[in-house]
């Protein structure tokens, strides 16, 4: 009996050390398991911004304006998200991932690398790349609302909008630019083929219109564009030096 009872305290004494390590290994993988969980939820979340990131270009390329009001709807759509009931919030998510089971659905493009977003997307799908746009961002928003382990990830911000709208301008700014170069160089071969100025000299297409505006020093040209409705002033100077001095002005309809 004295063998019997030692060789089951011993049994016994290993069952209950095996158990203890084991809770003491499965506490010890907790941080580890943790970390791997958020290592993929920003993964997952950097994949589908750069989704994003491809429809936001197409977009501001195509209309600057109207994807800065895109922009403030999303802005309030995560709003509107965080503001929710979390069964609200899952019902919803629930209807995006029964659309959008895999990730790789979320992207619109589906086209090789190389390819210009040009040519991946129609000139007239805006309102679908908008609704897409819009579905990436609800998503991630709801994931950040529902998942602990998205709940860092800042979507869009106040921030990140004063940033939009100071980018927008600099960028309206670079296209007007472009813009009224490409238009000169259009009325200066159309005034080169000219033998006198009739029409006094004003050129015109579907876009824009050009004329000569006087002015003692430079040689200068009034821009209209038709489709803006924005008004550019071209001026030309000549140094003393012989340097060529080239002046891109906005102005208003007097060319003032």
């Amino acid at each position: 009996m004295d063998w019997l009872l030692l060789i089951r305290i011993g049994i016994a004494g290993i069952t209950a050390g095996s158990l203890l390590g084991f809770r003491f290994a499965a506490r010890s993988a907790e941080p580890t398991l943790q970390g791997l969980r958020r290592h993929l939820a920003q993964d997952r979340n950097r994949a589908l911004t750069l989704l994003r990131r491809e429809l936001a270009n197409w977009l501001i390329r195509h209309d600057t304006d109207g994807y800065v009001g895109v922009y403030r709807d999303a802005h309030r759509v995560v709003a509107a998200i965080k503001m929710m009931s979390r069964d609200a919030q899952r019902r919803e998510l629930s209807q995006i991932t029964k659309k959008y089971p895999f990730y790789e659905d979320f992207d619109m493009l589906q086209t090789r690398e190389w390819v210009l977003y040009e040519d991946a997307l129609s000139k007239d799908c805006w309102e679908d790349v908008v609704n897409q746009y819009t579905t990436l961002i609800r998503f991630q928003a709801l994931q950040a609302s529902l998942n602990p382990d998205w709940a860092d990830f800042q979507l869009i911000s106040e921030t990140e909008l004063v940033h939009l709208e100071e980018y927008v301008e600099q960028l309206k700014d670079t296209q007007f630019k472009d813009r009224m170069k490409a238009a000169m160089r259009q009325f200066r071969a159309w005034e080169k083929g000219r033998s006198s100025y009739k029409n006094n000299g004003v050129y015109e297409t579907g876009t824009f219109i050009v004329r000569r505006v006087t002015h003692f020093a430079e040689s200068r040209c009034g821009v209209h564009f038709k489709d803006t409705n924005e008004y550019g002033l071209y001026g030309v100077f000549h140094g003393d030096n012989g340097e060529i001095y080239i002046g891109i002005y906005r102005t208003d309809s007097g060319f003032q």
